[in-house]
């Protein structure tokens, strides 16, 4: 087992996610940034299985990809993975205008994560649900740089305000306590180690123990 794994994005909030959660088992992620073809699929388990198999491994070398959709209960699940696609060509204002008159404005994301190391022939994937989120009524300012989009009408369950008014560590710290022991990462890390995080050292995000520093 790698305790380095490469985790094939160029968003960096999914790499604090990751190392938030992955941390305490002792596997450090490291970042890498490949073009990859986004595969037209519905559900992101497919999607993140797609994607890996796009990535040319090196030897000894670890690697994942993640995909995730957003799932609006009264519009059936739209627009599931077709996030990007949703806001360029619909418009949260839009979307938020199908919901006019609309009791129910749950929504989930569904978050997916594929895993490869040699020799391996066909990735791991490892999926949870993030649910209880609501659609707010009016679209909200983004603060702390988040970028405009569904962030700025998803509320986390428990709070007042959506996505876009927290900050990325905060959302990764909420994710590992919301979510815990479900949480893709964490589910992959079990599997790697076979351990609880307490078994071990913790380490930072070069792989560094607290024993090393």
């Amino acid at each position: 087992m790698s305790n380095i794994i490469y985790f094939v994005t160029g968003n960096q909030m999914k790499i604090r996610h990751a190392q938030q959660a992955m941390n305490a088992y002792g596997i450090a992620v490291i970042q890498k940034k490949l073009a990859l073809i986004e595969p037209r699929e519905e559900e992101p388990e497919k999607v993140a299985e797609e994607k890996i198999k796009q990535v040319a491994m090196q030897p000894g070398q670890a690697v994942m990809v993640e995909d995730s959709g957003i799932y609006i209960k009264a519009l059936n699940g739209f627009p599931k993975t077709y996030v990007h696609f949703a806001c360029k060509t619909l418009g949260i204002e839009n979307i938020l205008k199908l919901l006019e008159g609309t009791d129910d404005r749950t929504a989930e994301f569904h978050q997916a994560l594929a895993y490869m190391e040699p020799p391996m022939k066909t990735p791991k994937i490892f999926s949870y649900i993030d649910g209880d989120f609501k659609v707010a009524e009016k679209i909200w300012a983004s603060e702390n740089g988040n970028k405009p989009g569904f962030d700025q009408i998803l509320i986390p369950p428990g709070e007042d305000k959506p996505l876009c008014s927290f900050s990325e560590e905060w959302r990764a710290e909420r994710d590992v306590r919301q979510n815990g022991e479900k949480m893709h990462y964490v589910q992959l890390a079990r599997w790697l180690t076979g351990k609880e995080p307490n078994e071990i050292n913790r380490t930072d995000a070069r792989g560094e123990t607290a024993e090393n520093k």
